[in-house]
């Protein structure tokens, strides 16, 4: 394993101090809600299907092709309605093409965000307790992760 490899681990939580690998808080957390019948509030599970527009919508797009990867900015027509958006709430043009970037969820924009912003040499402050990706994030960067207890 690599050094990088380790370190991230670690800052992540995912690595024990003897390198065997360790469960993701939310697993540790979705474990614990199922034991004690407790609601999971640590991860996004739903407490329902969504509605129905929405499903058939999303199956009738699947049944005619649009059911690939898309490319890694988001496909054209979504970063053009963001744009548009953006104009209409806040006035702010943006160029769809090169400004708009769509990601899977919040942690690949807040990899993204951090990996573009920090790096080493660079300090990042978090305030505990924090989202668990951020110690990962930051340590791949290579910047330095101080951490501020809120209280």
């Amino acid at each position: 394993m690599s050094e990088r490899w380790r370190s991230v681990a670690a800052a992540a939580g995912l690595a024990g101090a003897d390198g065997s690998t360790r469960p993701t808080i939310f697993a540790e957390m979705t474990a614990l809600a199922n034991e004690t019948g407790a609601a999971n509030l640590g991860q996004g599970f739903p407490d329902a299907d969504g509605p129905e527009w929405i499903r058939r919508i999303a199956a009738e797009a699947i049944l005619t092709g649009d059911n690939q990867y898309p490319p890694g900015r988001g496909i054209a027509p979504l970063r053009e309605a963001i744009a548009q958006q953006r104009r209409r709430r806040t006035g702010l043009d943006v160029d769809p093409a090169a400004e708009v970037l769509v990601t899977a969820g919040a942690t690949e924009a807040l990899a993204a965000a951090l990996l573009a912003f920090a790096g080493p040499g660079d300090e990042v402050v978090t305030l505990e307790p924090f989202y668990d990706a951020y110690a990962a994030l930051i340590a791949m960067s290579g910047a330095a992760h101080t951490t501020v207890p809120l209280r």
